[in-house]
């Protein structure tokens, strides 16, 4: 297994200066260091879904609905390789069954197709002349195999499958697996399936989604926000941890149990380029997240040896959206990323993570303590429409910039899977204090899902105070930190060292 350890020290965080750090030596192969080195990468989420209005299909749309009008898979990695993503994770099979290669082992697939273009293969030819790493996305649960029913012979349809991928198409860096909620855990023969894929592509790193359980219940799903050091690994073995499209914590825990052994697991975490939550594109061009939100969740996610990726799906026309296509690049300028050849940045500091805060109304179930620990899925709710959250640091702390993250109401749209945000503040200020003396350093309107606040000085502040003085019912604040600008820092993994192999 490749995340398998020693550790070296005890393994125990601890805080110095509101920054996690971890006071432990971590040995790991060269493919998982190269991993978290790449730390950006881009999913693509791509298949008979985008032509028919639908996240999960049933297995039974008819293969002539595929039809993308110009399809261009190097569109695709150039757009990745210009916005400074490292490498993709392209779905080749997802719930329905439907494949973007001619497999051999089912009529499912692109070549039954009005468009018979091998997609995987496009792809992977891209990547290799962009200089771009090809990870793929393989669904488990099958919906539309007649042997998906028949443990044995579904495995050997997937082994067949894999093989195709795993010898066809280069070197393949990731192989995500999905849809385990399909059938009981011990029916994947997943440990049979592992060992598999690494004779064939020994340094791809493999995943499960939904990779940690609980104690009282290997096979129940938890969520990033209450992972806890030791909880047990639902699937095994895989090398690193997933859970879509939830965020880790800050001080997300690294060690995770099997058999009574840790292992030292990674998160890649994964979001959508849209504001609407939809991993298949469609037909209704739909707003793409704003730029600030981008950016606060790239120096979040890639920090504390994590990673992330980016859903930017093609359209009907096989071709990634303008709107989607600028917005990433945008967030590449922010980055200082743009054409892939410098490094990740590091994001500011974040002095506000537990310090004092009290609130002047909040629902019971969601206080004050919310707005600055270390989730950014837990949230403070007023119980007015006007309200402060007010933070006293431990000593005078100097910052320029601020991040506001509200926690919006979500709205289905009737696909199953895609959402809309509202949001509920309209006015709001900021106000600190030093010496005793309180003053106004910002007025603004709609925060939002994010705004970021660069100032153009330093402020020195012992208390800082948001104050909502316009919002409908219920506001909601899931996050409030303060930092200073961390231009020109590169991102550095923390206490990994190569294991001499």
């Amino acid at each position: 297994m490749e995340f398998k350890i020693r550790i070296l020290l005890a393994a125990v965080l601890v805080y110095f200066s509101n920054n996690v750090i971890y006071s432990q030596e971590v040995e790991l192969s060269k493919a998982s260091i190269d991993q978290l080195e790449r730390g950006y990468g881009m999913f693509i989420h791509f298949g008979l879904n985008t032509f028919n209005e639908i996240e999960w299909s049933k297995g039974d749309l008819p293969p002539s609905s595929y039809n993308p009008t110009e399809l261009d898979c190097d569109q695709w990695v150039r757009t990745a390789k210009e916005a400074g993503f490292r490498y993709v994770i392209l779905i080749t099979k997802h719930h329905d069954g439907f494949c973007l290669w001619d497999s051999k082992y089912t009529d499912y697939d692109v070549a039954s197709s009005p468009v018979k273009t091998d997609v995987v293969s496009e792809v992977a030819k891209a990547c290799k002349k962009y200089g771009i790493k090809l990870g793929l996305y393989y669904s488990l649960w099958d919906r539309h195999e007649p042997s998906y029913k028949d443990t044995k012979k579904y495995l050997k349809y997937m082994k067949n499958q894999l093989t195709e991928l795993m010898t066809n198409y280069g070197e393949i860096c990731e192989l995500w697996f999905d849809g385990g909620w399909g059938k009981k855990d011990e029916e994947w023969n997943l440990p049979e399936v592992y060992k598999y894929v690494k004779k064939m592509q020994p340094n791809c790193l493999i995943t499960v989604n939904h990779t940690i359980g609980w104690h009282e219940n290997r096979s129940k799903v938890k969520n990033p926000t209450d992972f806890e050091k030791g909880d047990p690994i639902r699937y095994f073995p895989v090398d690193f941890r997933i859970k879509d499209p939830n965020l880790a914590k800050w001080d997300d825990p690294k060690y995770y149990e099997y058999d009574d052994e840790l292992h030292y697991l990674p998160f890649e975490h994964t979001i959508c380029i849209s504001d609407r939550w939809n991993w298949f594109q469609k037909k209704n061009v739909l707003a793409a997240r704003p730029l600030d939100e981008l950016e606060s969740l790239f120096y979040w996610c890639t920090a504390n040896n994590n990673v992330m990726i980016i859903n930017i799906p093609p359209d009907n026309t096989g071709k990634i959206r303008t709107n989607e296509r600028l917005r990433i690049l945008a967030l590449a300028d922010r980055l200082g990323i743009r054409g892939g050849e410098t490094e990740l940045p590091s994001g500011p500091i974040n002095k506000t993570f537990n310090q004092k805060i009290t609130a002047s109304s909040a629902k019971e179930k969601h206080p004050a303590k919310y707005a600055n620990d270390t989730s950014l899925e837990t949230y403070w709710v007023a119980n007015d429409t006007l309200a402060d959250l007010e933070i006293e640091f431990d000593s005078p702390t100097v910052f320029d910039r601020v991040g506001l993250f509200e926690k919006g109401d979500l709205k289905s749209l009737g696909d199953g899977f895609s959402k809309i945000r509202t949001f509920k503040i309209k006015a709001y200020e900021l106000h600190y204090m030093y010496k005793g003396v309180w003053d106004v350093l910002y007025i603004g309107d709609s925060i939002g899902a994010c705004k970021i606040i660069n100032l153009p000085e330093a402020i020195t502040a012992e208390k800082i105070k948001l104050k909502i003085t316009q919002a409908d019912k219920n506001l909601a604040i899931s996050h409030v930190e303060v930092s200073l600008k961390a231009s020109g820092v590169k991102r550095t993994l923390k206490n990994i060292v190569l294991k001499n192999e």
